[in-house]
């Protein structure tokens, strides 16, 4: 791993949103190789109430898949940033997806998401981009 980003995941706890059972697999695996732990749920739907139910910070951060069935990544990202609870407007939202045209990541960060991260996932470059998210979050 390259110095600047490890141990970046150690300890930080994910919810994340992916409804193909492989990335999710995937995914998991990855973050718990790196010392992180992560939830998974189905769609952004699940994930807006897992989040409403979770406790003030029981997530770090969520990882967002941007296209899913029931309710896609940037409609979740909008309604967890409506949520009143004081973490709803703070907590780092990534957006997921093999989309990786500037008009997505624009898109995304116009829907409420801190980052875009292109899939398939490098986990260097999830690195890099969590560590930017949770600095910012510690600075506010």
């Amino acid at each position: 791993p390259e110095p600047e980003t490890a141990g970046i995941l150690e300890g930080i706890r994910f919810l994340a949103a992916e409804d193909n059972e492989i990335n999710a697999e995937i995914l998991s695996e990855l973050l718990e190789i790196e010392g992180a732990s992560c939830e998974v749920v189905g769609n952004g739907r699940l994930a807006v109430e897992r989040f409403r139910e979770a406790g003030q910070d029981e997530f770090d951060a969520i990882l967002m898949d941007v296209q899913m069935p029931v309710m896609n990544g940037h409609e979740a990202a909008r309604a967890i940033r409506a949520l009143p609870r004081s973490d709803a407007g703070t907590i780092p939202i990534i957006a997921m997806t093999a989309n990786a045209f500037a008009e997505d990541e624009k898109a995304a960060l116009d829907a409420g998401m801190d980052a875009h991260v292109a899939k398939p996932l490098d986990v260097e470059m999830l690195k890099k981009v969590i560590r930017k998210c949770v600095r910012r979050k510690e600075s506010l």
